[in-house]
């Protein structure tokens, strides 16, 4: 993705929100194939990360939400994947995001999640990619030119 997103930012003569959305669509871009190409390791995925949710709320009728030491590690990692990202485009591009970056990860990851989860269902290939450019379109709104 980095690759990508650097690619893109060697080829623009703009910068701000209109360089902005074009490396986000850049990094955005790279992540489709490679989410397509592996179903099995997609559904791997969300069934352990269930698996372990499951045996916690299970066990001893939990009802307060305390966080899961594995699973919030795990989205930990993928937070800083992210938070990096959105850091480098906002970097090359010359804008600042207007929220904390963290939390536009987490927004991030989620709507991905979700699209992906919808497609191991329907493998509508068409509105994954329009969920992905509609992302990239809302992304770009969250950040100022500096």
């Amino acid at each position: 993705m980095t690759e990508a997103i650097e690619k893109a930012a060697a080829s623009l003569d703009i910068t701000g929100s209109r360089a902005l959305r074009v490396l986000l669509h850049a990094g955005v871009s790279t992540l489709w194939p490679m989410l397509k190409s592996s179903p099995d390791r997609q559904l791997r995925a969300y069934e352990s990360t269930l698996a372990v949710l499951r045996r916690r709320w299970r066990e001893g009728d939990q009802t307060v939400c305390v966080p899961d030491p594995a699973g919030a590690a795990m989205f930990r990692e993928l937070d800083t994947e992210v938070t990096e990202f959105l850091s480098l485009c906002a970097e090359r591009s010359g804008t600042q995001w207007l929220e904390p970056v963290d939390a536009i990860a987490a927004y991030l990851l989620a709507v991905i999640q979700g699209m992906v989860l919808r497609w191991l269902a329907d493998c509508d290939d068409e509105i994954s990619l329009v969920v992905l450019d509609d992302l990239v379109s809302y992304l770009s709104t969250k950040a100022v030119d500096l």
